[in-house]
């Protein structure tokens, strides 16, 4: 098991400084992916784009993410994680730079630096949490460090048009620039603390790559990840058309749902950890979080004639288990690996779940153009997360008579 603590076995302090830093710069990183995405009508047509391109730049993000998280572990190997931390938070600003003194070849440039550091820092946060948490909090550990990416991406949706229109997009994405590369040379000052992860590594076998989920149960992880993943950011794409389209609601209350919606994303996350860690049964959350998920997207079809009471209740339960899995597949990810190879194994996961998010949402638009409801394609797309419980399940009950 890689993530419990060896004969030396590090203080709380080192801890807490860890999943600080990490989370910090989990959402420094999610903040950027949702930056061209959130400044779009402010800054597309100046830049020579148009704001239904958007599709293509998001996609873009993810498809490079996922190259890079799935051969992370060469460049882990090499420089340890406190440098390809610095590595990721500079590619960001450096996007952030690249946008506005380039125009549009700098939003695909930025697109790309921007995916390479969102792929990235994942693989490394995970190499030195799965080292320091003891395997009774592993589980709230990387629940917490995964809350980075709703509030990254809340506070991108909070703070930047506003921002934008009083300050100008040019000099807000300078100022990011700014922060983002000022953070980097920050986390310097890890690389001494976190130097035992990179010694302690040994040489990966087989080139990294998809062979770290040979490993058994990585496998089936990855598969729910990609399924659970597609689920989530479809409903994150398509809520507030779904209500205001279909359900008659207006485009504001329809956007406080949604806002609700992903907020519960953030403490579900956390609540999902500490069931885990008392279970000790990370699998088995996980195809419990598959069944609530299940239990709101199904109805959904016939919601559109239900109480708004009940369907924001609908939503919640979504919020609360659709958009609350990532923390505890990354602890099983940290739990599954081999020794030493926690970034590697979360690497290879995350490539399959970035997959599921440029599937997940593509998905949605092809049904709704065959079926001609956001509804009953959200009722159709819950095979996903079926899909996802369904391994879940199987994989819990194999570890159960070994004791999970």
């Amino acid at each position: 098991m890689s993530g419990g603590r060896g004969p030396g076995a590090v203080p709380a302090a080192s801890l807490a400084a860890a999943l600080i830093a990490t989370t910090f710069a989990q959402a420094l990183a999610t903040f950027s992916v949702f930056l061209l995405p959130v400044l779009a009508p402010i800054m597309a047509r100046e830049i020579g784009a148009e704001p239904h391109w958007l599709g293509w730049q998001v996609a873009l993000v993810y498809l490079v993410a996922s190259s890079v998280s799935l051969y992370s572990a060469g460049v882990l190997r090499r420089f340890g994680s406190a440098r390809c931390t610095q590595l990721a938070l500079a590619a960001s600003g450096l996007a952030c730079l690249a946008v506005p003194l380039l125009g549009l070849p700098g939003a695909v440039l930025g697109s790309l630096l921007i995916g390479f550091g969102y792929g990235l820092t994942n693989p490394a946060a995970t190499e030195v949490l799965a080292r320091l948490s003891p395997p009774h909090r592993r589980n709230m550990v990387f629940a917490v460090k995964q809350t980075g990416v709703p509030l990254g991406g809340a506070l991108a949706g909070a703070l930047l048009p506003s921002l934008a229109q009083g300050f100008g997009w040019r000099p807000v994405m300078l100022a990011l620039a700014a922060l983002l590369l000022a953070a980097a040379l920050g986390f310097g000052g890890f690389r001494r603390p976190w130097a035992f992860e990179q010694a302690a590594r040994p040489a990966a076998r087989g080139g990294g790559g998809f062979a770290a989920l040979r490993q058994p149960g990585l496998g089936g992880l990855a598969v729910i990840s990609g399924c659970y993943s597609g689920f989530q950011l479809a409903l994150g794409a398509y809520t507030v058309a779904m209500l205001v389209e279909e359900f008659g609601w207006s485009p504001v209350a329809a956007g406080l749902v949604a806002s609700i919606t992903q907020a519960l994303g953030t403490v579900g996350r956390v609540f999902w950890g500490w069931v885990a860690d008392r279970g000790r049964g990370g699998m088995a959350v996980l195809a419990l979080i598959g069944v609530l998920t299940l239990c709101g997207a199904l109805p959904l079809p016939l919601a559109a004639a239900w109480p708004g009471t009940a369907v924001v209740g609908l939503f919640l339960l979504l919020g609360a288990t659709a958009a609350a899995w990532n923390g505890v597949a990354m602890a099983e990810a940290a739990r599954l690996a081999a020794p030493g190879r926690a970034g590697e194994a979360t690497g290879a996961v995350l490539a399959v779940a970035f997959a599921g998010v440029v599937v997940g949402p593509s998905l949605i638009g092809a049904l709704v153009s065959a079926v001609g409801s956001y509804a009953l394609s959200f009722g159709l797309l819950a095979l996903l997360p079926a899909a996802g419980m369904v391994v879940a399940w199987r994989l819990a009950g194999r570890e159960r008579p070994r004791g999970g």
